[in-house]
């Protein structure tokens, strides 16, 4: 898997017209206070939404997004990373490509994170951007509560 740029999230979503640099400059500044992540505290602030964030990294990341809440998941594939490394990692296995294995990740820029998945699921991965929300619910649904893994809507 080949490494992603590094970029400020804040740059990116002002560069593609999504935030204005004054929403920039209040979410930084809160940030200083409630310590939470910059996309959180846009979100939370409703300047952005998470899918608008989730396509903006995708964009320029050049991976694809992944709208979870229209995505039929296979559930052999899925368990192929376990629960708790699921929510460690905030990801999870959607497709198998010939071998390559496609994953949703909140964060695409961990690689960290990308390198122990593809070590636990013993292959090859390409990432994705998914939204944390979407990501968390289905987990919930699949793992937690021991259902078939489902479309959200």
């Amino acid at each position: 898997m080949a490494g992603p740029e590094r970029f400020r999230l804040g740059d990116l979503l002002i560069q593609q017209k999504l935030i204005s640099e004054e929403q920039l400059a209040y979410a930084l500044e809160q940030q200083k206070h409630v310590g939470l992540k910059l996309g959180r505290i846009l979100v939370n602030n409703a300047f952005v939404t998470e899918e608008n964030i989730s396509e903006a990294l995708a964009k320029q990341l050049s991976i694809p997004y992944i709208n979870l809440k229209r995505f039929r998941f296979k559930p052999e594939l899925v368990r192929l990373l376990p629960e708790d490394q699921a929510r460690r990692f905030h990801a999870i296995v959607l497709e198998d490509r010939n071998g390559m294995l496609l994953v949703g990740m909140a964060d695409p820029t961990d690689l960290k994170a990308a390198d122990e998945i593809a070590r636990i699921v013993k292959s090859g991965i390409d990432v994705a951007v998914v939204t944390e929300g979407q990501l968390l619910e289905s987990i919930d649904r699949g793992y937690w509560r021991g259902q078939e893994f489902t479309r959200l809507d």
